[in-house]
């Protein structure tokens, strides 16, 4: 694939851009030619996960009452039903289980979860492939330009790219979108550019915000994104409003809210809760438990069952999903927004992934990332969950169906490497805000105190001429 044509990628999936990637081959649901890499490594994970069960005494594959391993909660069981529990209606178990719909060989796990898979076609869920993969090679190139000083700081996503996709492709364009900081797939999916992105982490003239916000703090009103701020948390309030307002306005439009399960223990999650579920407003908050807050492992940040049980307390129809299930994340998204609309209430999603890298380029994970695998057979927890991430999940799955192979997973990871490291060298290369974008889009009209100080920064500049020879003025 043309790096030209993964650019052109957006929520409309027109046909016409995914139907390149058509396969080599057909695919069956058996076992592939051993020419396959993939085969091959699906088949030996197959084999690892056999033997492992072997030992253990287990002989049937995963299936819904297996119990999961993931970081954020003690170990609960799967469902293969979307249940929402509803306040006042449903009395959710000591331990809310985890709907998913695919288990980590990529197989559909029952004839219920079959029943639930999304009506999807070829190219929407190719879109959701590739998605995933350009975001997740965007994340590979720029982690390494800040190692080399290149941007002053970067979020990666590895491991949480199903998640974010699968949400953000479940909504609708006209609906708005709140982040938190780790959903560069959402921007992705929505329309940005690998070059508009990179002109914000490095702060060029192209950026809208003329580099006066963090890296990988962006936004955009035309897009129904609102600009992501660091003081973490004020987004769950802020979608609570902007839902309310559209209901106000009787538009059939939901806000969606990201935020971790550690920022969870800030106050204005619960205020934003209680918000919209008195006022009934359309709003999705989106919990990403990945096991570990900054600096941070779930166990210091609460002693309940996760994020999910938090909802129906204050009035939220809940639901905890596998966010490493791409298409589970999608049918439990859809559906939240079909109860914002349809009926009145706000939801609360708490999806089950695992952050691979650190929390930011500012960490060191090490000092607080648990090292020992919850299962033997891997050699540390972070090698467990790399071999179940959301990209080889549903590559096997789309693999199934005949949709994919590995020679369309490298095209695409190719030319998204390609096309990340020449936006990287073309942010790098151009010119920097004009010194005087400190001073403005704020007033219409500068106030006094604002031109005292925009005149004692020229004057500072003239006097040291040297030190400001790379600055722009207006």
């Amino acid at each position: 694939m043309q790096a030209g044509v993964l650019r052109r990628l957006r929520p409309s999936l027109r046909p016409s851009l995914c139907s390149s990637l058509r396969p080599s081959r057909t695919l069956s649901t058996s076992a592939a030619p051993s020419s396959d890499p993939l085969a091959e490594e699906n088949e030996a994970l197959r084999r690892e996960v056999a033997s492992l069960r072997q030992q253990l005494g287990q002989t049937e594959p995963a299936q819904p009452g297996d119990r999961s391993k993931f970081a954020g909660i003690d170990e609960a069981d799967y469902t293969s039903k979307p249940h929402f529990y509803y306040p006042r209606v449903d009395s959710p178990p000591p331990v809310m289980p985890i709907f998913r719909l695919v288990d980590d060989l990529g197989r559909v796990v029952d004839d219920e979860a079959a029943a639930y898979l999304p009506d999807i076609s070829r190219e929407f869920a190719l879109a959701l492939m590739v998605s995933m993969l350009r975001v997740n090679e965007f994340d590979k190139i720029f982690l390494d330009a800040q190692r080399q000083g290149r941007i002053a700081f970067y979020l990666t996503g590895r491991g949480e790219e199903g998640c974010i996709i699968g949400s953000a492709a479940a909504l609708q364009p006209e609906d708005w979108c709140l982040p938190q900081y780790r959903e560069l797939g959402a921007f992705f999916w929505r329309g940005w550019t690998f070059q508009q992105v990179a002109d914000q982490l490095s702060s060029t003239e192209r950026d809208p915000a003329h580099g006066r916000q963090l890296p990988l703090h962006i936004g955009s009103y035309k897009k129904r994104v609102v600009y992501i701020s660091s003081t973490l948390g004020t987004q769950c309030p802020h979608a609570a409003g902007v839902a309310y307002f559209e209901k106000l306005k009787k538009e059939p439009n939901v806000a969606l809210a990201y935020f971790g399960e550690g920022c969870a223990s800030h106050g204005d999650i619960p205020s934003a809760l209680n918000i919209a579920a008195v006022h009934g407003a359309p709003t999705i908050f989106f919990c990403r438990n990945n096991g570990y807050a900054i600096s941070t492992p779930t166990r210091e940040q609460y002693a309940s069952d996760g994020i999910a049980q938090r909802g129906p307390a204050y009035g939220l129809p809940s639901i905890r999903v596998d966010g490493n299930d791409v298409l589970a994340t999608l049918v439990a998204t859809r559906r939240a927004r079909e109860i914002g609309l349809r009926e009145g209430k706000p939801t609360l999603i708490e999806a089950m992934t695992y952050r691979m890298g650190a929390h930011s380029t500012s960490d060191d994970d090490s000092k607080y990332r648990n090292p020992i695998s919850p299962e033997d057979g891997w050699s540390s927890e972070r090698a467990y969950w790399e071999a179940r991430s959301p990209i080889i999940r549903f590559g096997r799955y789309l693999q199934s169906q005949g949709w994919w192979n590995v020679q369309m997973e490298e095209q695409v990871r190719t030319a998204a490497r390609k096309e990340a490291i020449k936006s990287l060298n073309i942010a790098n290369e151009s010119l920097r805000p004009v010194v005087d974008t400190l001073f403005t889009d704020v007033y219409d009209d500068l106030p006094w105190s604002l031109k005292e100080q925009q005149a004692e920064l020229h004057e500072h500049m003239d006097r040291y001429p040297q030190a400001y020879a790379d600055v722009r003025r207006a």
